[in-house]
């Protein structure tokens, strides 16, 4: 409820926001392999990256806020969401690794089995994010917003790694 009063009260003061959708890559892996404690320790990082973030740009709107599960929503002043982003990659990418064991961590994945028993390889968690901005065009409604950021989350998540798509159409 908090994330869409938010939304709705930037959009309507017409402020040049952009709306982040951070995702969890390969979390749910994670959380199989090593339980829900370590998993929700890599929940607790990924609020913190997001958070030292907005104090790293000062930005006078941002807002962050978890979704549910592995989603978080971040809101910034349009002018500092690259940056923001950037923050972001570098942060996250630099503690990840400290979540998982050393064995798991040299190797760069997991082994997880499945329902059937066969194992699977899982890459190291990392996080895609979709930015909204309405810096090239307006953003009628906090639907809107989230919608395109989910969409540029969708083509960030085509990716690997860590890493973030700006939405720039006009």
């Amino acid at each position: 409820f908090q994330i869409t009063a938010k939304l709705e009260e930037f959009i309507d003061r017409g402020l040049d926001i952009a709306v982040v959708h951070a995702d969890l890559d390969n979390f749910k892996a994670f959380n199989d392999h090593y339980g829900f404690m370590r998993g929700d320790t890599v929940i607790k990082f990924t609020a913190r990256t997001l958070l030292d973030a907005s104090d790293f740009v000062d930005d006078p709107v941002g807002f962050v806020g978890h979704v549910g599960g592995d989603d978080f929503v971040a809101i910034v002043t349009a002018g500092n969401a690259e940056e923001f982003c950037k923050r972001i990659v570098a942060t996250f990418d630099d503690g990840i690794l400290d979540h998982y064991d050393t064995a798991d961590a040299l190797q760069g994945y997991i082994e997880v089995t499945d329902r059937r028993g066969e194992r699977h390889a899982f890459p190291i968690c990392s996080l895609s994010m979709g930015v909204a901005t309405s810096e090239r065009r307006r953003l009628s409604s906090e639907w809107e917003a989230w919608s395109i950021a989910s969409e540029m989350t969708e083509v960030a998540n085509r990716t690997s790694g860590t890493n973030y798509q700006i939405d720039r159409r006009t």
